[in-house]
């Protein structure tokens, strides 16, 4: 096996060697001829052989030499060239096709451009009868360059004709009749269906097929071919041809390193918008529920605070006068403190509900249950105590979805509406959701209202997801668990609840991250 290796070094070396001697020489003619070149011009001019008479020959051999400078340099580029074309095929300009491609593969030249030029240009400098591109991954390519309908436009690669390819740079038939025959078959008429890889038989031609490989993977091929009778492929094409898929590959694996960045970016862009506007909108539904309070205030604990502030001043006047009368005002009073004690705590329970700081989230939502118009069923199986952000945004996130249900789940029905509010915890997620057996809820105005986008924004503000969709097409979440999980226990219990049948209902699902254990 060293010996072919050796022998070819061996032969470049010498061709090397040929190509400088014959240069050299080039370079002596290129002298001889000017020489007598100057030596013509200085007959020419004087008009006969210098005989004796040298002081009048000094001024044309002087114009004759320094025509004879000027001269040089592009009879020797000509000369170099000569000898170059006559050393090298006619039809191959070495590397400027892959020159050309590397350039505009830099300046940002459209894909479908460089390698249309680069196809072109391989067939005009090879004198190429065919050159197709395939690009693609995973063993599925389309073609770019060189393959137009009806002809198949996609290729589907066998894993192990994926693998043979990757380890090879120049396929010749030997080398792919021995490791994929399949794509030398000669395919039968109408047999080749738009699935099956395309197939290049060479019983008649010379084939090549190049793969354009990055990091062990091939990212497309490379194929051309010369007709019948015409030359072999030589020594420095099949070189040109490995470059050749190296660089590709190169461009092939930097064009799919910038489609992904560019994606990255436009998600980025699009996430960065969104938080935007929901930022946007939690400040403004910050500042809508500060001016509820203030009202809340002013209108109802407010009042009864400065009615009670009027009848002790009452009491106080009667009490020397009418010690009967204060005393019954006093008992007026007391049921005023009463109701002023019921105002404060329900708009505490607005503001953050004592009873969630004190005992979590499940006792919290039950007693929100029992305040609520609708039947309320809470299931929290196995669930413990989170941080305050996430309690409170799973609290008042299925607030929310109890005060839709009562709203809209029995609106135009006498029914009595039953809700079922599941949660359940996973290792690394709390689940959540919210189902009523109700008459469900147009997909339109639920993508207009402002309750769901108020959850989605409470919930995506701590890194959660939320989505609802109609209970006949809710579909049971695979990792809830059959007791308590907030997919599948939210959209069984709302069957339940509503006995299998009268109207469609909604199911409310979240799921929110746990950044650490329970406390």
């Amino acid at each position: 096996m060293p010996t072919r290796p050796a022998a070819g070094s061996g032969m470049r070396r010498l061709r090397r060697r040929a190509e400088w001697i014959l240069l050299a020489g080039a370079d002596l003619v290129c002298v001889g001829l000017l020489a007598v070149g100057a030596l013509v011009v200085a007959v020419l001019v004087l008009g006969q052989t210098p005989r004796g008479q040298t002081a009048r020959m000094v001024g044309p051999l002087l114009v004759g030499a320094a025509a004879a400078v000027l001269a040089a340099a592009p009879a020797r580029r000509a000369l170099r060239a000569a000898v170059h074309r006559a050393l090298r095929r006619p039809g191959l300009p070495a590397d400027d096709a892959l020159r050309t491609f590397g350039e505009q593969a830099s300046r940002g030249v459209p894909l479908a451009t460089a390698l249309a030029d680069l196809g072109d240009g391989l067939r005009r400098q090879l004198a190429l009868r065919r050159v197709e591109i395939w690009t693609g991954a995973q063993g599925r390519l389309t073609a770019a360059v060189g393959v137009h309908p009806p002809a198949p436009t996609t290729l589907t690669l066998l894993p192990a004709e994926l693998d043979a390819l990757a380890r090879t740079r120049v396929a010749g038939p030997g080398w792919l009749g021995l490791w994929t025959p399949r794509l030398l078959a000669e395919p039968a008429a109408g047999e080749r269906p738009l699935d099956e890889p395309r197939r290049w038989a060479s019983h008649d031609r010379e084939v090549r097929i190049v793969p354009a490989r990055a990091g062990g993977v091939v990212l497309g091929l490379v194929v051309v071919d010369r007709p019948s009778g015409a030359a072999p492929f030589s020594e420095a094409e099949d070189r040109l041809f490995a470059e050749l898929g190296t660089r590709l590959g190169t461009v092939l694996h930097n064009h799919e390193l910038d489609a992904g960045l560019r994606d990255a970016l436009d998600e980025l862009r699009q996430a960065n918008d969104e938080l935007r506007v929901s930022r946007a909108r939690l400040v403004a539904a910050a500042d809508a529920e500060r001016r509820r309070i203030e009202r809340d205030l002013h209108d109802g604990a407010q009042q009864y605070l400065v009615s009670l502030a009027v009848g002790i001043r009452l009491v106080r006047d009667l009490v020397a006068e009418d010690t009967d009368a204060a005393v019954e005002l006093l008992g007026a009073l007391g049921e005023q403190i009463t109701e002023t004690i019921g105002e404060v705590r329900d708009l505490a329970h607005g503001i953050y509900p004592p009873l969630l700081r004190s005992a979590g989230l499940a006792e919290a939502l039950r007693a929100a249950g029992q305040r609520s118009p609708v039947g309320v069923t809470v299931r929290a199986a196995g669930i413990g105590r989170y941080s305050p952000e996430i309690e409170a945004a799973v609290y008042f996130c299925c607030l929310e979805a109890l005060q839709n249900a009562a709203k809209h789940a029995a609106a135009g029905t006498d029914r009595a509406v039953q809700v079922v509010v599941t949660l359940a915890e996973r290792p690394d997620a709390l689940q959540f959701g919210v189902a009523d057996d109700g008459v469900g809820l147009d997909p339109d105005l639920a993508r207009e209202g402002h309750g769901i986008t108020n959850m989605r924004d409470r919930i995506g503000a701590i890194g959660g997801s939320l989505h609802w969709e109609p209970r006949d097409l809710a579909t049971p979440d695979a990792d809830a668990d059959a007791d308590g999980g907030a997919g599948a226990g939210a959209g069984a219990g709302a069957r339940a609840a509503g006995g299998g049948g009268g109207g469609g209902g909604v199911v409310v699902r979240g799921l929110v991250p746990l950044p650490s254990v329970p406390r």
